[in-house]
C-alpha cells in the first residue's frame, strides 16, 4: 500500500472513531443524563439521588422546649419572569360566587351544594403563632389538627380536643454533632400531618430552626418525620407509640442550606416529602411506606434542588407536591408566566422528569389587598406565584393552581388553574377562580373518590372584608366560608397563609377533611385579636347530608 492510500485509510479510521465517540456521548447524555434543552412537551430526566435514615423512638416524657417565634421565618417568593403575551389576560370562565356555608341552598346556586358535616373551631384554647399554618388529618374518630408547633388531638370524633406539645413527646431542643457543632436550633416552624390508609399510620412532620443568624431560615437544619398507628395514637393520647426519623440538610447534600415550607403526600407505595432548599429550589423526596410501617431504616430517593439543569427545583421554589398521586407524584413551577414546567416521579422508575408546557399568560404583578383597617394582608408576599395547589385528578390528569395578580381585566388577585393531560403532557384547559368583588389566593387542592377536586383557599374584599378561609369543589363556581375574620393579624409583618390543607377522607372517599382559620377580636373587655384554627369536613349535599342542607 502506497503512503497516500495509507494516509487516507488512517484519516477514515480516525473520522469513524470520532463519530463513534460522539454517538456514544450523545446516547449517554440524552438517555442517562436527560436532555437539557427539550422541545415543547419533551422530557428532561435525571436519576434520583439516594439517602438513608435510622429509626428512633422517644424515651419517656421530655421537658418542654421554648420554640423560636414564627415571625423569624421570613422567606421571599421567587419572581416569575414575564414572557411574550399569549392569550388575552382576561377571564375564560364565569366568576366564582362566595357564600356562607351554613345557609340553605341559595337562589342560582348549585343544586347539590357543598355542606359541612363537621366544624370544630378551637378558639382561644389553641396556642397559635403567626401565621397558624393549620394542617389536619383524620382516620375514624381520631383527628389531628396542627398549627405552628402545637397539635390538637381528638380521639372521639371531634367532640373534644386535647392540645399536644411535640417538645414533650420528642427531643426537640438544639442538637450538635459528635464534635459539638450545631445541627439545628430546635423545633421552630411548620408542621404537616397526613394519614396513610395503606399502612394505618399518621405521619407527622416537624421543621427545626436553622443554625444561622437572623432567623430560622439560614444555616443547616433538619425535619423530623414521625409515624404512629391509629390505635397507638388512641392508646397513648398522642404521647407514645411514635417512631421518628431525623432528616438533616446533610442527608440531602444541601451543604449549609435550610429546609423550609414542607409538604407531604401519600402515594400507592411511597410517602412523598417536599421542602424548599432556601433561596435555591424545591427538594422532593420519596420514602417507602412499608419501611415507615415497619419502623425500620428508610431508603430514600430524592431530587436536585438546584444544579443548573431543567430537572432541578429552582423554578418550583415554594410549590407543593400533588395530593392523591397514586403511582406518580407531580409538581410544577413557572419558568415564565407563559409556561409550566411539570415534574413527575413514577413509583416504577428511579428517575424523575420535567417537561415545559406552553400555557396562556397570567397576570404576575404585585398582589395587594387592603383590609378594612387599611392593612395590606399581602404585604409579606409569600408564597408569591408558587404553585401551591396540585392534585392528580385521574390517571391521565393533574391539576395545578396558584396566585395571580389583578390587571385591567381582573379587579382583584385571583387563582389560576391549569389542567394537564399526563398521557401526552398537553394543556387540557386553563381557567380562573375570580370575582370582581373579592380576591382569592393561596389554593390547596385534593381529589375525592369521584375524581372531583376540592379546594381550600383564602379570600377577602378590599376595604370591606378581612381575609378569611373558604372551601369548595371545583366546577360549580362557588366557594363557601364557615367563619368571617374580624381583624388583621398585626404583628412584626403581616402574614397570610401559609397553609390551608385539604385531603380525601379515608372513611368516606367522597368527603374532604380540611383546615383553616379566622382572625377574631378578643372578647371585651380584652383588646387585640387572636387566631381561631379549625378542623372542617365538607362534601356535596347528596353525599354528606343525604339530601338535606345546612350546618351539622
Amino acid at each position: 500500500m502506497n503512503s497516500f492510500l495509507k494516509a487516507v485509510l488512517i484519516f477514515l479510521v480516525l473520522v469513524a472513531a470520532f463519530f463513534l465517540l460522539g454517538l456514544l456521548f450523545w446516547l449517554y447524555h440524552c438517555h442517562c443524563c436527560g436532555r437539557q434543552n427539550p422541545q415543547q412537551g419533551e422530557a428532561s430526566s435525571a436519576p434520583l439521588n439516594r439517602a438513608t435514615s435510622e429509626p428512633q423512638r422517644p424515651r419517656g416524657k421530655y421537658p418542654p422546649f421554648q420554640v423560636p417565634k414564627e415571625d423569624y421565618n421570613k422567606d421571599h417568593p421567587r419572581i416569575v419572569p414575564t414572557g411574550p403575551q399569549r392569550g388575552t389576560l382576561a377571564p375564560t370562565v364565569q366568576g366564582s360566587k362566595l357564600l356562607q356555608i351554613q345557609k340553605q341552598k341559595p337562589a342560582g346556586g348549585a343544586g347539590n351544594p357543598v355542606v359541612v358535616t363537621q366544624y370544630n373551631p378551637q378558639g382561644t384554647s389553641a396556642s397559635v403563632g403567626t401565621p397558624p399554618d393549620p394542617n389536619a388529618a383524620r382516620n375514624g374518630n381520631v383527628i389531628m389538627l396542627s398549627y405552628n408547633t402545637r397539635v390538637m388531638l381528638s380521639t372521639n370524633g371531634g367532640t373534644s380536643y386535647t392540645e399536644l406539645d411535640p417538645t414533650t413527646i420528642f427531643p426537640s431542643g438544639p442538637t450538635n454533632d459528635a464534635a459539638g457543632n450545631p445541627l439545628d436550633k430546635g423545633l421552630c416552624c411548620d408542621q404537616i400531618i397526613r394519614y396513610a390508609p395503606q399502612i394505618d399510620r399518621f405521619v407527622w412532620l416537624m421543621q427545626f430552626c436553622g443554625t444561622g443568624t437572623g432567623g430560622c431560615l439560614t444555616g443547616i437544619n433538619k425535619v423530623r418525620i414521625a409515624s404512629a398507628s391509629t390505635q397507638d395514637v388512641v392508646n397513648g393520647a398522642g404521647a407514645t407509640g411514635w417512631t421518628y426519623w431525623d432528616l438533616a440538610s446533610a442527608t440531602f447534600n444541601l451543604g449549609t442550606t435550610t429546609m423550609d415550607y414542607p409538604d407531604l403526600s401519600i402515594g400507592d407505595n411511597f410517602l412523598y416529602f417536599s421542602a424548599d432548599a432556601v433561596s435555591q429550589g424545591l427538594l422532593v423526596v420519596r420514602i417507602p411506606l412499608n419501611e415507615i410501617r415497619d419502623s425500620q431504616t428508610i431508603n430514600m430517593g430524592y431530587t436536585s434542588s438546584s444544579d443548573g439543569t431543567k430537572t432541578d427545583g429552582s423554578t418550583a421554589y415554594g410549590s407543593h407536591i400533588s395530593q392523591n398521586p397514586g403511582d406518580t407524584v407531580f409538581w410544577a413551577g413557572s419558568p415564565k408566566n407563559t409556561q409550566l414546567r411539570v415534574f413527575s416521579m413514577a413509583e416504577s422508575s428511579n428517575q424523575y422528569s420535567s417537561r415545559d408546557i406552553d400555557i396562556d399568560s397570567w397576570p404576575n404583578g404585585t398582589i395587594t389587598l387592603n383590609a378594612p383597617d387599611g392593612v395590606d394582608n399581602f404585604s409579606f408576599g409569600w408564597p408569591g406565584n408558587a404553585i401551591t395547589g396540585a392534585t392528580r385528578r385521574t390517571n391521565t390528569e393533574v391539576w395545578f393552581a396558584w396566585n395571580t395578580s389583578s390587571n385591567a381585566n381582573f379587579k382583584n388577585a385571583h387563582v389560576e388553574v391549569v389542567e394537564i393531560n399526563t398521557s401526552n403532557f398537553s394543556k387540557i384547559a386553563q381557567w380562573q377562580i375570580w370575582n370582581d368583588s373579592y380576591a382569592f389566593v393561596d389554593p390547596y387542592l385534593a381529589t375525592n373518590g369521584n375524581g372531583e377536586v376540592g379546594i381550600g383557599l383564602a379570600w377577602g374584599a378590599a376595604n370591606t372584608n378581612y381575609m378569611s378561609h373558604a372551601v369548595g369543589i371545583l366546577g360549580d363556581f362557588i366557594v363557601w366560608y364557615p367563619e368571617l375574620s374580624a381583624a388583621s393579624p398585626v404583628a412584626s409583618q403581616i402574614r397570610l397563609g401559609d397553609y390551608f390543607s385539604v385531603s380525601r377522607n379515608p372513611s368516606n372517599s367522597l368527603l374532604y377533611d380540611a383546615s383553616g382559620y379566622a382572625v377574631l377580636k378578643q372578647p371585651a373587655p380584652a383588646t387585640g385579636w387572636y387566631f381561631d384554627p379549625y378542623y372542617i369536613q365538607f362534601g356535596q349535599d347528596s353525599v354528606a347530608k343525604g339530601g338535606s342542607s345546612g350546618l351539622h
